[in-house]
C-alpha cells in the first residue's frame, strides 16, 4: 500500500460524502437515522463543504513525492481519523444521534486509521 493509493481512495470517499451532505443533506442524514431539522441541515452543509475541501486537498496531495511531506500528511489524517472515529462511536453508542448505519462510519474510519497508522509507523520499518 502507498500513500498515493490511500489518498485517492480517501479523496473519492470524502468528496462523494461531502457533495451528498452539501446538496442533499436530509437524504444523507436520513441514511444514518439522524435528525434533519434546519440547524442540522445547515451544519451538514458546512460539514459537506469541509469534506469536499479535504477531498480536493487529498486529490492534489496524491502527487506529492517527498516522503517526509507524505508522512506528515498521513500523520495529520491519522489523528483526524481517530478523532472522527471517537466522535462517531460516541454518536452511535451513547448520544444516540446516529441511529442507523453507524457501523458503516465506524468501519470506514477504523480502516482509514489502520491504513494511515500502517503507512506512518510500520511501513518505514519494512523497507530494506
Amino acid at each position: 500500500m502507498s500513500y498515493r493509493i490511500l489518498f485517492v481512495i480517501n479523496a473519492l470517499l470524502v468528496t462523494v460524502l461531502g457533495l451528498g451532505l452539501f446538496f442533499v443533506p436530509s437524504t444523507v442524514l436520513h441514511q444514518f437515522g439522524a435528525e434533519a431539522r434546519i440547524p442540522e441541515l445547515l451544519l451538514a452543509r458546512f460539514f459537506g463543504g469541509a469534506l469536499v475541501t479535504v477531498g480536493l486537498v487529498l486529490w492534489f496531495a496524491k502527487d506529492v513525492v517527498d516522503e517526509r511531506i507524505q508522512k506528515n500528511i498521513g500523520l495529520a489524517l491519522l489523528i483526524g481519523t481517530i478523532l472522527g472515529l471517537i466522535v462517531t462511536v460516541i454518536g452511535v453508542f451513547s448520544a444516540n444521534v446516529i441511529r442507523s448505519n453507524g457501523w458503516i462510519a465506524i468501519l470506514v474510519s477504523a480502516l482509514f486509521a489502520l491504513g494511515y497508522g500502517f503507512l506512518v509507523f510500520l511501513q518505514p520499518r519494512m523497507k530494506p
